[in-house]
């Protein structure tokens, strides 16, 4: 997926969020705003939307020596979302098909975005997502290749998410004993994504094998991970990519057998994917 014109003001917006995050001095505010508007005055378009936010949150980090801005909301959603899995685990043992509720489960997490911004409300987007059926639904063909092949790849996305991420897994290795299953997490902070301690902290770890992804870049930008990353990435035979960064990093992919689970979020992706801004989707690529 390519740039669009209109994620240049999304960038600042957020850019701007992000900063006033750290810092209410306008002072500070205004000379990393200046430094990330000379960054961007003459950055070409011609990549993904997740490469081309990077620079400004690189900006934001190196000029005001925060690495991890969200530390504190990252923990505060672990542990919600840690909270919930006893109702989580009602809604499975009222289902008669866990592998679509497991799915629905696991885009409910993806609407924790600290990096798109507003007001969240996991507890109405865990109900909703139960009832609303996916825009895009190719959960039929996942049960195929699941059932079908052993190895699996899960490239993960926010905090708090993973723990939703985590009861998927949980599912799948349940109904597919045969599957192995990798787990991957960004090496550094950035925005929200979650890191290593995060997957310990939702005994990730304790469910699969965790990897990292060998940076912080917003995605999966694959001529910018790390060897091991790139490795499990190739020889999966399956792979689950979540959120808006691994999608737009990845939707060109033809070559891998690619399913996609995100909540569209901003109207560049959704009409990327063909759906409205709200829709859950279940792709496969």
């Amino acid at each position: 997926m390519k740039t669009k014109t209109d994620c240049i003001p999304c960038v600042f917006k957020q850019s701007l969020a992000t900063i006033r995050h750290i810092t209410r001095d306008d002072q500070i505010i205004e000379r990393v705003m200046r430094k990330i508007a000379g960054a961007y005055s003459k950055k070409s378009l011609q990549t993904t939307p997740a490469y081309y936010s990077q620079t400004a949150y690189d900006i934001i980090s190196k000029e005001t020596g925060v690495e991890d801005p969200f530390l504190d909301e990252k923990k505060k959603f672990n542990e919600l979302v840690i909270s919930m899995i006893p109702d989580c685990y009602v809604e499975l043992e009222k289902s008669n098909d866990t592998l679509t509720t497991g799915a629905h489960l696991a885009v409910a997490g993806n609407i924790i975005d600290l990096g798109i911004g507003g007001e969240l409300d996991i507890h109405g987007t865990l109900s909703s997502a139960l009832k609303i059926p996916f825009a895009i639904n190719h959960i039929e063909r996942l049960r195929e290749d699941l059932a079908k092949y052993s190895s699996l790849f899960y490239i993960g996305d926010n905090a708090g998410e993973i723990v939703f991420d985590r009861l998927f897994i949980e599912i799948l290795k349940k109904l597919y004993p045969h599957l192995n299953i990798v787990f991957s997490v960004k090496s550094k902070p950035i925005i929200n994504d979650a890191t290593m301690d995060d997957a310990l902290a939702v005994g990730m770890t304790e469910v699969c094998k965790v990897i990292e992804t060998g940076g912080n870049y917003i995605g999966a930008p694959l001529d910018k991970v790390g060897k091991i990353f790139l490795k499990e990435y190739n020889s999966a035979e399956i792979i689950i990519a979540k959120g808006h960064g691994n999608f737009e990093t990845l939707n060109e992919e033809t070559e891998k057998n690619i399913y996609f689970i995100l909540k569209a979020k901003c109207e560049m992706v959704a009409n990327e994917l063909g759906v409205s801004i709200g829709d859950s989707v279940l792709k496969h690529y």
